[in-house]
């Protein structure tokens, strides 16, 4: 029996400083995390699902919607539960959105729906990660604005835009920042200035504290800005859907683009 009571006492003491300097079991305060979680932030990269908002009352008629806001639909809020009982086994070591009410709803509902300690994760805002200013154009239907941007170039409509464009979206928001007088619609190198900052800095202090999974709610043209940014021949021609998912990583130094526009976590 004595001799039982060293080996005992040796194992309780590797337990407690194995707890004690694991980052990872530090902040969860939980010791059953799995191996894959911990082997994933002993690795130091950052894996960040980033992910666009619910569909929102102006998305559902098609207008712009770039600071100005509006509440997730109810199949919005369907589609977003859905993708969180998809992401429910993901332990995020952080929870970030930009500061608009879609992506905050978004992102809590995605958190609400997780199994792991990550559902009582506080929510951080970042006002870079916010969609496209749209200036005086703000709230206007989409399909004026389609008809604004082919009239400039002297296409004839929409469908001859898509087809003509490499980039529909980003060709749109540099005519709209030429056709706005005020001067207040964002142009598309101040969308991607301000959006990859706000998202790098993110990734960056994410990385500094150890790394893992983190969950980034943003919207459609600033996420194909961002991918732009990363990887020009992963930017979808057409804007990511609502509740699809980007998946990205970063290692301190280098970013990598892993999935595009999945809508297969919304099962």
């Amino acid at each position: 029996m004595r001799k039982r009571l060293p080996i005992a006492f040796l194992s309780v003491m590797m337990l407690c400083f194995t707890i004690f300097v694991n980052p990872i079991y530090a902040k969860n305060g939980d010791t059953t995390i799995s191996k894959a979680a911990v082997n994933q932030n002993d690795s130091g990269i950052v894996t960040i699902y980033l992910i666009r908002h619910g569909q929102t009352i102006l998305n559902l008629h098609d207008r712009a919607q770039g600071w100005a806001d509006g509440p997730l639909t109810s199949s919005g809020e369907e589609l977003i539960k859905r993708v969180g009982r998809g992401l429910t086994d993901v332990l995020f070591v952080g929870a970030y959105s930009s500061d608009s009410g879609r992506a905050r709803q978004t992102a809590k509902l995605i958190l609400g729906e997780n199994q792991t300690n990550a559902k009582d994760l506080h929510l951080i805002e970042n006002q870079g990660i916010r969609e496209v200013y749209f200036g005086k154009f703000e709230g206007e239907k989409m399909g004026v604005l389609w008809k604004l941007a082919a009239n400039h170039l002297e296409l004839r409509n929409e469908r001859e835009f898509f087809t003509r464009v490499d980039h529909p979206y980003k060709e749109l928001i540099k005519i709209l920042s030429e056709l706005d007088e005020s001067g207040e619609a964002e142009s598309y190198q101040e969308l991607t200035d301000r959006t990859f900052k706000g998202f790098n800095e993110i990734a960056e202090q994410v990385y500094k504290n150890g790394g893992g999974d983190i969950l980034v709610v943003s919207h459609g043209i600033t996420i194909n800005a961002i991918l732009e940014k990363i990887d020009e021949s992963k930017v979808p021609k057409e804007i990511c859907k609502n509740g699809s998912v980007s998946k990205l990583e970063f290692d301190g130094k280098d970013w990598k683009v892993k999935e595009v526009n999945e809508m297969k976590y919304a099962q």
